[in-house]
């Protein structure tokens, strides 16, 4: 605020009359406009200049706001009374501070003892420039999804400004695990510039790994001089769609119908011999669980039973197993063709319906209420005719309950095979492609033919054929974090889930024991 003096100039006058002294204001200009001033960056400052041009004091009351936004103020000592002498002046600052895109009107009120125009009015105007970063939606329900589905919405960030806007950076704070998801697509990553009234969209997608609420909050900052920061939420409820209950009883005294399949080749020597070795351990176990059994012994080449004699089966009653075994096992010998079709052999001898050396229902060694045990020992993959898949149809029906249906291998390791050391030096086994995948199918287990010593093996599996330890799941893809297993009403963690078999796999020091229950019950993916 300034003061002003005023000078007239001498000039001839001739006096008529006395008149009483008046103060008489000027008030310039009568209209303050501001034009465009950048939010944010920049401050609007023009001057209101009054004057006292009468020949009295001029007494002016404080400077006022009537009307108009906060974006407007005038110098503060222009707050206070002033007295102007004739001749005086001030000028006053107004100021003009915008804060988005916007247009701005205001008066200012000039309240004096001059008679003839005691209060004047002064137009005030400006206009904002600026970017405005406008967000929505800002708050996003995706209700209750079941685990395996999805749901999605988009989030759209326009300019409503007149300024281009800058996108600096996008954020997500969201809870564990990460089920709600940004998704930018084709976008580049930010900084992103969008000219007035264009907009942008990015995918915010839910998809629930797990049960209960799921929250997310996405803070998005730009160069909006007003709201530089703007938070969007998301939230989401995870539920199991449906749930399964399975249950199965521990058998208490086995019946089994065990058939081997020999790979008759000739690179089994050294196998069969190692079999016909650790039979004897085999035997013990077996024998010792008390199974009701029936146990032949086939080739990869031959779809029927090779018999000693007139016996081509024993059973838990036989007094010689054990070297009744080892003799089929050297009658067998390795002088069979070198295409191993162990999977085809397996399925014709449960075709052959002769009664003495055959398989098929109806025949001497089929028993309706018998799990079916089919063991292939081979250093080879399967050659059958197609593939393993071929014969899946005939297995999973040919017992009246899949559970009754196992099936084991001593095979080369999965995935990439194994070695062994041969009289002959270090010889390489194939996986044992095919056989391991009817394992994992039917509820049995495999073992390496590259082991040194086969003895724990063939004790381990003469535990595994009479005792069942690996239940199958009957709905493929369970929700793995869902599955609880309970053995006779108590819940047990003694068990782990095998992802390749879809099976639950009790550890060996938590199975069940014969006539206990097993209840497994686990949630299923929707969608």
């Amino acid at each position: 605020m300034f003061l002003l003096g005023v000078l007239f100039a001498c000039q001839d006058i001739t006096l008529t009359k006395m008149q009483d002294p008046q103060p008489e204001i000027v008030v310039m200009p009568e209209i303050i406009d501001f034009g465009h001033i950048t939010s944010g960056h920049e401050t609007g400052v023009e001057q209101l200049t009054i004057v006292n041009a009468g020949d009295e004091v001029l007494l002016l009351d404080p400077l006022s706001l009537v009307a108009g936004t906060d974006r407007f103020s005038i110098d503060h000592d222009a707050t206070e009374d002033w007295e102007l002498q004739p001749g005086e002046g001030i000028q006053v600052d107004v100021i003009y501070e915008p804060e988005t895109y916007e247009g701005n009107g205001g008066l200012i009120n000039v309240v004096s003892n001059d008679d003839e125009t005691p209060a004047i009015e002064v137009l005030i105007l400006g206009k904002g420039d600026a970017p405005v970063m406008t967000v929505e939606p800002l708050t996003f329900d995706y209700g209750t999804i079941s685990m395996g589905c999805d749901n999605e919405e988009r989030i759209t960030i326009r300019n409503d400004g007149n300024l281009p806007l800058t996108v600096e950076s996008i954020s997500q704070m969201v809870t564990q695990p990460v089920d709600i998801l940004m998704e930018f697509g084709s976008l580049p990553p930010p900084p992103w510039i969008l000219d007035p009234n264009q907009e942008i969209d990015f995918l915010v997608s839910y998809v629930p790994s797990d049960v209960g609420l799921d929250e997310s909050s996405i803070t998005v900052i730009g160069d909006d001089p007003q709201t530089p920061e703007v938070e969007v939420v998301q939230g989401g409820d995870g539920v199991i769609e449906q749930y399964i209950t399975q249950t199965h009883v521990q058998e208490e005294v086995p019946i089994l119908d065990i058939v081997f399949v020999i790979d008759n080749s000739g690179s089994m020597s050294i196998f069969q011999q190692q079999l016909s070795a650790q039979m004897t351990a085999f035997m013990n176990v077996f024998l010792a669980t008390g199974a009701d059994f029936h146990m032949g012994f086939i080739t990869t080449d031959r779809g029927y039973l090779q018999c000693s004699g007139a016996v081509c089966w024993i059973d838990n009653n036989f007094a010689t197993a054990v070297d009744w075994s080892q003799g089929i096992i050297t009658q067998i010998s390795v002088g069979g063709s070198a295409y191993e079709k162990g999977i085809e052999m397996a399925h014709r001898f449960l075709n052959n319906t002769d009664y003495s050396s055959g398989g098929a229902p109806g025949t001497s060694f089929w028993r309706n209420d018998a799990t079916l045990v089919i063991i292939y020992v081979s250093d080879e993959p399967d050659f059958s005719t197609g593939t393993w898949t071929n014969y899946t149809s005939f297995f999973d029906t040919l017992k009246s309950n899949v559970d009754k249906m196992r099936h084991f291998a001593v095979i080369g390791d999965h995935p990439s095979g194994c070695s062994y050391q041969s009289p002959y030096g270090w010889r390489s086994v194939g996986w044992g492609q095919g056989y391991w995948d009817m394992t994992q199918r039917y509820n049995g287990d495999w073992y390496s033919i590259c082991a040194p010593d086969w003895g724990n093996q063939m004790q381990d599996l003469a535990n595994t054929v009479t005792i069942r330890s690996t239940f199958e799941l009957d709905e493929d893809d369970p929700i793995e974090s869902s599955i609880i297993v309970s053995v006779n009403g108590q819940i047990t963690t003694g068990w782990s889930y095998d992802p390749t078999s879809n099976s639950v796999v009790f550890d060996e020091d938590s199975i069940p024991e014969p006539s206990q229950t097993i209840i497994i019950e686990y949630g299923i993916w929707g969608c």
